[in-house]
């Protein structure tokens, strides 16, 4: 049986991290991907379009927190990775679009606290104290300031409150809370069932570091693992894994699916969490938090078309930011997807690539029971009836993009579109839910998922584990390296190893 120090199980960008992390502090780990390629919801596949190949983003859209010296700049510095990026329209990065009208949301709380206050000029004080809130809730989250004594850390009221429960206790008017909780579909959850504690890191993020990756998810997942392999750590593909590995109290390794095994003396479970729950014996989670991850929700499910902007088009004010196309003037609309008229949409339009077409993505929700029916076929195997409820959403969302967005009317080819049932067989997302389990008010704080198991040297962790999105996949992947490592103690490397080169671009 080989044998390797540290065996990881999926090759996102937490798994990635963590390998990385202790292959700097000298581990020897081997990171495991059932799929083909690296990079879970990193990855990118092509297509052929009007004009020639197209190449595009599977979930990698836009990720915050990337000016010089912020948390996700200095955690790729800290890697030893360059990622190239664009930032996002400052004035407008994320273009808010309903019934009652557009919101422009600017880069920079102070400057969304003025947006806001120009809408809605009575709510100043609920406005100044929601932002104020925003701010506080990621002060205290030690990963996202790198601060091991953050103020308030754990802080059960975090996870706890709802911002629906929040936003009450404010008083604030329906259009403010329309333009505070548009952005939902960063972590998909609905305001009663979202947690301050989820809801302001992943907006602020956005709100204060917005970027393109330039090249796509690819940029990231070919740096990270060209780093791994420098560091000495290996990357197999195609490598599906059964079931861990455990004698007595201690893991010893993995068994895949065909038999073989492999002997290490830690296993990094870097999955969804139901699937990592399959993986481990039934006794590496008390059965109350067992049961909690094998009854947890699924966020709503994700419908994604792909396509192209005809050269025609006039796209001032469409790219570079995001729109948010959304049917009704209670964002969470987005959480009751219908069959009929214009559907709900989050269009994203990137940077031009050097001498390719105008790519464009738009999500949308759908519900699992509309794929059930062809849940135990594969890809490229469904039926026709399948074929056709793919062409009748993506024609709802074309709608939609072409009623709030008239100049695109007639520009847009559609080349792909993306189901549940799509993001279930190459993401490993159960359902196909847009971020796997719901991060909601019970799967958090004290509900939430354990890095470590009774098992001495089995952990778990992955974007079902933490906040959703590129920036809390990979928090959860340092996470994870700290439960080994000395959680403070890698922290206080991280910030001190990057603060020379944060104060050289203030």
């Amino acid at each position: 049986m080989l044998a390797y120090s540290t065996i990881v199980v999926g090759s996102g960008i937490s798994g990635l991290s963590a390998a990385i992390v202790l292959a700097m502090h000298g581990r020897k780990p081997l990171v495991l991907e059932a799929h083909n390629i690296p990079g879970g919801c990193m990855q990118m596949f092509q297509r052929r379009g009007p004009d020639g190949p197209c190449r595009f983003d599977t979930g990698v859209h836009y990720v915050g927190s990337l000016y010089p010296g912020q948390i996700m700049w200095r955690l790729f510095r800290y890697l030893g990775v360059e990622v190239p990026t664009t930032p996002l329209d400052r004035e407008c990065f994320d273009r808010i679009s309903l019934p009652s009208g557009d919101f422009c949301m600017p880069v920079g709380w102070d400057s969304v606290a003025t947006a806001m206050k120009r809408e809605c000029p009575t709510e100043a004080a609920s406005i100044d104290a929601y932002v104020a809130r925003m701010r506080q809730a990621e002060a205290s989250l030690s990963w996202h300031t790198l601060n091991p004594e953050a103020e308030g850390a754990y802080d059960r009221e975090l996870f706890e409150t709802s911002l629906q429960q929040y936003l009450q206790k404010l008083g604030v008017s329906p259009r403010l809370r329309a333009l505070i909780c548009a952005q939902s579909s960063l972590y998909a959850v609905p305001a009663a069932d979202v947690p301050l504690g989820i809801h302001a890191p992943v907006v602020g993020s956005a709100v204060e570091g917005p970027h393109y990756i330039n090249g796509g998810g690819d940029a990231i997942t070919t740096r990270l693992v060209d780093r791994l392999k420098q560091l000495g750590g290996e990357l197999r593909l195609r490598a599906p894994v059964k079931c861990v590995l455990v004698e007595e109290d201690v893991v010893r390794g993995i068994e895949f699916s065909d038999g073989e095994t492999l002997h290490a003396d830690e296993v990094i479970l870097a999955v969804h969490p139901k699937i990592a729950v399959d993986m481990m014996p039934e006794d590496a989670y008390r059965a109350v938090l067992r049961k909690r991850m094998a009854a947890a929700k699924a966020c709503v499910g994700a419908f994604v078309v792909y396509g192209t902007v005809d050269a025609s088009a006039d796209l001032n004010g469409i790219a570079g930011r995001n729109h948010y196309l959304l049917r009704d003037d209670d964002p969470d609309c987005f959480y009751a997807p219908q069959l009929d008229g214009p559907a709900d949409a989050i269009l994203n339009v990137p940077p031009r690539a050097d001498n390719g077409p105008q790519l464009f993505s738009a999500m949308g929700s759908v519900r699992w029971e509309w794929f059930a029916p062809w849940e135990n076929t594969r890809t490229l195997k469904r039926a026709a009836e399948y074929k056709n409820l793919k062409a009748r959403i993506a024609g709802n969302i074309l709608t939609m993009i072409e009623q709030r967005l008239p100049q695109l009317a007639g520009k847009l080819t559609i080349v792909e579109t993306s189901t549940p049932l799509t993001l279930r067989d190459y993401a490993g997302y159960p359902q196909g839910g847009i971020y796997g389990n719901q991060p909601s008010l019970g799967a958090q704080g004290r509900n939430g998922v354990r890095r470590r198991t009774r098992y001495r040297g089995l952990y778990v962790t992955g974007a079902g584990t933490g906040t959703p999105g590129v920036l809390g996949a990979c928090v959860t992947g340092f996470g994870v390296a700290g439960a080994i490592l000395g959680t403070d103690a890698l922290i206080n490397e991280v910030r001190s190893q990057t603060d020379d080169a944060a104060h050289k671009h203030s």
